[in-house]
């Protein structure tokens, strides 16, 4: 079966060829319209080919003519395949003809020419992924290398009434194979089948077992079984459901060539299915299935002509009207979990960060966790709190100028209701009782506010759980009627010690999707009916995307599962005119929004998290959506967070604006720059913004380029540890000329500080 497939480019009315890579074990004997020439990239495998069987492994060359079956056996085998309309050669040629070709290179004469073939599979692999201006010429060129290379040396003559025959032949496979795809889910039979094609019953069944190797009814139930293993994977549906949608008479006959075929029950393959997906919490899987490639792209003449610069021209009036910014961007920071902030190392790096940038307020989540031994219980059950070690966190950021934002959670292990159901090393049950939660919750309150007085507390912000709306595995409840009552019980305990303490909405994972209705509206909705709006909206957003296309609506969900990269340069963009946007609808005037929780990417081993990219993408997204929400709140403050191992190595591609120990990245210093912006906007456009502080101006330039499309898709392709810039098209140089008018005129002399 294919595990990973990924279309790196589709032929068009433009586009002459269509590249994929794939991973798999098994690619069913199959045939297609398009003359395909192919490389195993990892791993080793059997081709069957015209009645022949080939053994090939890592670096090996094949190709197969139109209407050709072949089939592929292997074990985590790693395939990019070129495929391009073989009337190519008909349009071309001064006599018209259909060339046939034969190329498998280890039986090949001609090593040389598989060289070629190899180098040039990589490279019309790595322009297909970068997508440079004018790609489209390169793909024209590359493929006509490609037919002169199979012509000259791997074309063969239809000398022999055989191999017409076999020509013919595959056609009436075609035309069969497509009448069965539109027809498997009915109960057609082999004469049924054998009237479409014109042929006789006796003929039609002696041609399916010499051409296929299987008779009509196994031919048929192999294909019904094809597309009942994808439901299994992708659908909730029961397996009576997926038998009858794959056209099998009965749930019984499908099981039992399940059975047969995978040598396990339907409803084990799904389970063993679903538990692979929930050991991947939130985790965007990076890969390089095709790192072999990257030896081949050498000796490519597009890679010796130089890239002309671009001219930018910025001008503007320093004379003219302003607006003052609030500068939200500084509202909150954020470290992994509260408890991090008694390690003396992440002491340090956020009293340095707070002296260079001054944020207003620190998100701590949590602060109920069990590693802060906030409850226990005496021997006859009776409650007994201890805040310590919370009193010590607590006490740390306000002396850094900081006010909490306390995200109540998670669960004491003695109030779970599910004691066992842990994440990230904290309990993210549901209470037994709601009431002894909320007495926690109050004690608490009460600690604070004689601690640190009810004036002062009234400034902080308060907050519920993490992400509700995500799938019972991770912080999601059994029941979302659970979590509704659960917040409403928290809210009237809060609002009811001090009803001035601002309660914000749980922090939500939001999804930009025209097809997809967020989990909060639903929600809120059930706040107005019961009497518990929340002061204030708060949002985790990472550019992930959904790999599916499902519309879970008003209920919770398990996509972080299927989450890749966004393609898009423009997220964030999208995610705050959406919510700005969805406020409106809601008739919610300025209520505050906050993005409590922000990357690219929920990784903690991605490579760009290391590199310049990511302060590139910080001072975009910052820049282009100033002030625009109440807060963008970084994830995270450094590599150091402890709720995983860590690799044993500094550049791994965690998170953090600081290393496990303390040197400051590329992003770190996006903030310290952002930090030297004036306080009147003046201006701002494609990679520019400008403000006004007194009589000094501030130009901040960025050229922001995006990853391509396979690294979104998680493939690292020619990406290495020390070579992490391959994922980017090479983008033009860019040369900014600034000009300044109305400069007052009692200013002669103006220093620039860069």
């Amino acid at each position: 079966m294919s595990e990973n497939y990924y279309l790196i480019s589709d032929n068009d009315t433009h586009m002459p060829i269509r590249c994929t890579m794939q991973r798999f074990d098994h690619l069913r004997q199959h045939m297609h319209d398009f003359f395909e020439f192919s490389m195993i990239v990892s791993g080793n495998c059997s081709l069957q080919l015209d009645d022949h069987i080939y053994s090939l492994k890592a670096d090996d060359v094949f190709c197969v003519d139109p209407l050709m079956l072949h089939e592929l056996h292997g074990v985590n085998c790693v395939i990019v395949t070129i495929l391009f309309n073989q009337s190519l050669f008909t349009q071309i040629l001064p006599i018209p003809s259909q060339p046939r070709f034969f190329c498998v290179s280890t039986v090949s004469e001609h090593p040389e020419a598989i060289s070629e073939l190899r180098s040039l599979i990589a490279h019309i692999i790595k322009t297909n992924i970068d997508k440079k201006e004018g790609y489209e010429l390169r793909n024209w060129a590359y493929i006509y290398k490609v037919m002169d290379i199979f012509y000259r040396n791997f074309r063969i003559k239809l000398s022999t009434a055989k191999e017409k025959k076999n020509h013919k032949y595959a056609m009436r496979l075609s035309e069969i194979s497509q009448i069965i795809q539109q027809r498997y889910t009915e109960n057609i039979t082999l004469k049924e089948l054998a009237d479409e094609v014109h042929l006789s019953v006796p003929y039609l069944s002696k041609f399916f077992v010499e051409y296929y190797g299987m008779n009509f009814l196994s031919y048929l139930n192999q294909y019904r079984l094809m597309h009942a293993v994808q439901e299994l994977s992708t659908t909730d549906k029961n397996i009576d459901e997926i038998a009858i949608d794959s056209g099998f008479s009965s749930s019984h006959a499908f099981v039992s060539l399940f059975k047969k075929q995978y040598d396990m029950l339907p409803k084990e393959y799904r389970k063993e299915q679903k538990s692979n997906k929930e050991n991947s919490h939130q985790q965007i899987e990076q890969h390089n299935y095709i790192a072999g490639l990257k030896k081949y792209l050498i000796n490519d003449i597009s890679s010796n002509v130089t890239t002309p610069t671009a001219d930018r021209i910025i001008d503007f009036s320093v004379s003219g009207s302003t607006i003052h910014l609030i500068n939200t961007w500084k509202k909150m920071m954020t470290v992994g979990r509260a408890s991090d902030v008694l390690i003396s190392d992440v002491q340090q790096m956020l009293t340095q960060l707070q002296l260079a940038v001054g944020f207003e307020y620190i998100k701590l989540c949590g602060v109920f966790s069990d590693d802060l031994h906030v409850y226990t219980e005496m021997p006859n059950d009776s409650p007994v709190y201890s805040f310590s070690y919370l009193d010590k966190i607590l006490d740390f950021v306000t002396d850094n100028n900081l006010k909490p934002w306390i995200q109540l959670s998670y669960m004491p292990e003695k109030l779970a209701k599910y004691p066992n159901k842990r994440l990230f090393g904290s309990n993210v049950s549901q209470p037994n009782s709601v009431a002894s939660w909320c007495q926690l919750v109050l004690e608490f309150l009460r600690h604070i506010a004689a601690r640190y007085g009810l004036d002062v507390i009234k400034t902080w912000k308060f907050g519920l759980w993490n992400q509700p709306n995500t799938d019972n595995n991770l912080f999601g409840f059994s029941k979302e009627q659970d979590f509704f009552e659960f917040y409403k019980e928290t809210y009237i305990c809060l609002k009811g010690f001090c009803n001035d303490l601002e309660f914000c909405l749980p922090p939500t994972f939001y999804i930009v999707s025209d097809e997809y209705e967020n989990w909060y509206l639903h929600f809120l909705d059930w706040c107005r009916s019961n009497g518990c709006v929340p002061d204030s909206l708060s949002f985790t957003y990472y550019d992930t995307k959904l790999m599916n296309t499902n519309n879970h609506t008003k209920e919770s969900f398990g996509f972080v599962y299927t989450m890749s990269l966004s393609e898009s340069p423009d997220g964030l963009k999208d995610f705050v005119m959406q919510v700005l946007r969805e406020r409106r609808q809601l008739k919610l005037g300025n209520m505050p929004i906050y993005l409590s929780e922000w990357n690219n990417t929920p990784s903690q081993q991605d490579l760009l998290n290391d590199t310049c990219y990511k302060s590139c993408y910080i001072v975009k997204n910052i820049l282009e959506n100033y002030d625009r929400l109440s807060s963008f709140t970084y994830q995270a403050l450094t590599d150091l967070m402890a709720d995983a191992a860590l690799p044993n190595k500094l550049f791994f591609g965690g998170l953090g604006l600081f290393t496990t120990n303390g040197i400051p990245k590329a992003s770190y210093n996006a903030y310290t720059l952002l930090q030297q912006l004036g306080d009147e906007f003046l201006g701002r456009g494609d990679g520019y913004f400008i403000t006004r502080k007194d009589t000094s101006y501030q130009i901040m330039l960025y050229n922001y380029q995006h990853f391509n499309y396979l690294y979104a898709n998680g493939e690292r392709f020619d990406m290495t540890e020390t070579d992490r810039y391959t994922v980017f098209t090479d983008s033009e140089p860019v040369t900014v000329k600034c000009k300044l008018s109305d400069i007052p005129e009692d200013i002669t002399k103006y220093p620039i500080h860069t």
